[in-house]
């Protein structure tokens, strides 16, 4: 998800231009966020190696913690990482330097 909106400005939308995606414009509460988000835009991929290089190219999700930057290459950039259905696996807070991940699908069934 592209917090700021601008999907294609960011070196990460070129580095994946050859990978199909769907683009959606406005984002709703979840994925740690409680508020809905009208600008940020999110590029939906299955999954692809090129997505992880591409990721990994512009310096990972956080920078090191010795690196004074606030930011990676990535920049306001968050990743939610979905399973075959769709579900939430995990995502990136990266403004908080944060992973955050889902409750197992079965845990939240009372079946694990």
């Amino acid at each position: 998800m592209f917090n700021d909106g601008a999907d294609t400005e960011h070196p990460l939308s070129s580095m994946l231009a050859h990978l199909h995606s769907t683009r959606t414009v406005g984002v709703g509460p979840g994925n740690g966020y409680a508020k809905e988000r009208p600008n940020s835009v999110t590029l939906r991929y299955a999954y692809d190696r090129d997505i992880i290089r591409a990721i990994e190219s512009l310096g990972g999700f956080f920078p090191d913690e010795s690196n004074p930057k606030h930011w990676t290459g990535l920049g306001d950039v968050d990743v939610i990482f979905l399973d075959g259905r769709g579900h939430v696996i995990g995502a990136t807070v990266t403004h908080e330097g944060m992973l955050i991940g889902e409750i197992p699908f079965t845990a939240r069934d009372g079946k694990i």
